[in-house]
């Protein structure tokens, strides 16, 4: 079993010199074996277009280098193996750090394994791009770059104190003990607006993951249909509703707080200590803002999961949700209202909403307690009576559904719910 712990650090003021150093050393590695894939990548099209020259540096490069370098330059690009002599990007990349620590001394006091898992993070980006999980690596800016990380066996836990190499030991706020029996797999260290955070990733292989219920363990009355919404988060097909806490009057208080902050730090001399400052308070009420909601996210998650067989969820396609709408030509030349600036409060209503943060964490909960999470195809599931099986657009009336055939009626979410969780009992194949 794995779990994952965050404790927020206490570094004295030599570490924080020390860790934001590292912060920097590391990113300039990354953008910098970023453009050496990007310049391969160009070299590799050379055959296709003959010699050309480089306009930055002036040299001429010939097709002839494309043969060694297809997906880098930096590094060896062979190894003593018969069977595979290539090394990939990663490994190629990875065999030039001792003499990047040659011409660059400086780099000798950042970890070996710190180093070699900031290459692994630019491996795993283009490895993402190239599924079509996400976009092209680019590079990162300061502001993006907050983070480095420890390969397992490096880092030592002493009670409320934890050492990492190159930096020392340091306190951290014990707020959540680790159980006996786990041990330390990976170690992430983050800067955020209100400190420096640890993410820990613990394992015990003997205990085992909770196995996901069977489809005979399961019984219909147990399975709760999950309808998203913003005026309520959740509204359940047992009836029951979750308010929405960027309804409540603490939330809007902070989104007001937060728009003065944003004023105030625009009207700021850009590059001024004072700007800093106050973009500084920004970012710590946004982070703020976020604890607040991921906590009520973890609640909501164990209410949903406590007392339930399974879990019913529309496969959402929020990013299409919240795009642009398309523009309106006119006859003239110009362009018709096409309802953006309408939808920007939908827009905004839906990203503090958190949808796909809130299902992610109860999917964590629910493979904890083996409770199995579907979703199903969202079509039509508000516009459906779970009665008759009449599909209408007019049996919705904004938070209200009368069917127009049968004449039954429900709270419009609800309806929605029940819906739902009659297309899960079906895909899991049980009779409701």
């Amino acid at each position: 079993m794995q779990l994952g712990y965050v404790y927020k650090l206490k570094p004295n003021r030599q570490q924080e010199v020390t860790m934001n150093k590292w912060l920097d050393m590391l990113r300039s590695q990354y953008n910098y074996l970023l453009k050496d894939r990007n310049d391969s990548y160009d070299q590799a099209k050379a055959p296709k277009l003959g010699r050309y020259c480089d306009l930055r540096s002036g040299g001429e490069a010939c097709p002839l280098t494309c043969s060694v370098s297809k997906n880098y330059s930096v590094g060896y690009p062979w190894k003593n193996s018969q069977r595979n002599p290539r090394r990939s990007a990663y490994e190629a990349q990875s065999s030039s750090l001792p003499t990047l620590k040659k011409q660059r001394p400086w780099y000798k006091a950042i970890h070996s394994t710190v180093l070699q898992q900031t290459l692994r993070q630019l491996d795993v980006a283009f490895s993402k791009f190239f599924k079509g999980e996400t976009g092209y690596p680019k590079p990162k800016r300061r502001s993006r770059f907050r983070s480095f990380k420890y390969a397992p066996g490096q880092v030592k836990l002493n009670g409320d104190r934890i050492y990492f190499p190159g930096i020392g030991w340091m306190s951290f706020y014990n707020s959540r003990p680790i159980p006996g029996g786990f041990a330390l797999k990976s170690v992430t260290v983050r800067r955020k607006a209100r400190g420096w955070f640890v993410s820990l990733q613990v394992e015990d292989k003997s205990v085992p993951a909770t196995p996901v219920k069977d489809k005979s363990e399961i019984k219909p009355q147990r399975v709760k249909g999950c309808d998203l919404g913003i005026n309520k988060l959740i509204s359940l097909s047992n009836g029951r509703t979750i308010a929405n806490p960027a309804k409540q009057k603490s939330f809007r208080r902070r989104e007001r707080r937060l728009k003065l902050r944003q004023k105030a730090a625009s009207r700021k001399r850009k590059g001024s200590k004072n700007r800093g400052k106050s973009y500084a308070r920004v970012a710590s009420l946004h982070e703020r803002i976020t604890n607040k909601r991921s906590a009520y996210h973890w609640d909501v998650a164990n209410q949903l999961v406590d007392g339930t067989d399974a879990l019913v969820f529309e496969n959402l396609n929020i990013k299409a949700m919240k795009s642009r709408c398309k523009p309106r030509p006119n006859e003239n030349g110009g362009y018709d209202r096409n309802g953006q600036s309408a939808k920007r409060g939908l827009n905004r209503s839906i990203s503090n909403a958190a949808w796909g943060e809130l299902v992610k964490k109860i999917e964590v909960v629910a493979a904890k307690s083996g409770v199995p999470v579907v979703k199903i195809n969202p079509k039509h599931t508000s516009q459906k009576c779970p009665k008759c099986h009449h599909t209408s657009k007019e049996n919705r009336k904004k938070e209200k559904f009368v069917c127009t055939n049968c004449g039954h009626y429900d709270d419009a979410d609800i309806n929605g719910a029940v819906n739902i969780k009659l297309r899960g009992l079906k895909k899991l194949g049980i009779d409701p």
